[in-house]
């Protein structure tokens, strides 16, 4: 693939990462007030439908980066990989089956995959020194660096940020109803 084709999928998934942290934002934001703008009504029966499009997204984007673009993850990649990778199968085999417990799981996964890439956002800017990663593949390296701070692990942090929080919006709006009934 050309580096024009390669430059205009970063600058995409760059895009797709703001509207699922602004999504993320969103969703928490009605949870706390109940909802009182009914946004969370509106979205609840796409929540898991959206959530799987988010890592479906997420793990298609990494896989074009390493395989195709040829840029190659480091050790903190590798982990938040282990975290969205079965987010997104789960999520799918969540909507074949129409059983909401293996989104619950990737719910789960993407809740603990958002701290590995906070803490791999700061050992890239460098605020945490020594880090995990080889001298050969360093943590530190910015293959994308798209409107000045949207690296691969802000937008696999943003990603996991909207799973969790649409995945936490349809267990919310669960356990409200069967509150109110």
């Amino acid at each position: 693939m050309s580096q024009t084709f390669t430059d205009f999928l970063t600058l995409l998934f760059a895009m797709l990462s703001i509207v699922s942290i602004a999504t993320a934002v969103l969703v928490a934001i009605s949870m706390m007030t109940g909802d009182s703008f009914g946004l969370l009504r509106r979205l609840r029966p796409l929540t898991t439908e959206i959530a799987a499009a988010v890592a479906l997204t997420a793990m298609g984007g990494s896989l074009y980066l390493s395989e195709v673009a040829n840029y190659e993850p480091c050790n903190l990649c590798w982990v938040q990989r282990a975290f969205m990778y079965p987010s997104a199968i789960l999520l799918v085999v969540s909507l074949v089956t129409k059983n909401r417990r293996w989104a619950g799981v990737a719910g789960i996964l993407a809740f603990v995959g958002l701290p590995v890439s906070i803490f791999h956002r700061f050992e890239q800017a460098n605020i945490i020194e020594g880090g995990v990663c080889s001298d050969s593949t360093p943590c530190s390296s910015k293959w994308i660096n798209e409107f000045g701070f949207i690296t691969i692990p802000t937008m696999a942090g943003f990603g996991f940020a909207a799973i969790a929080a649409l995945v936490g919006a349809s267990y919310w709006l669960s356990r409200r109803d069967s509150l109110a009934s």
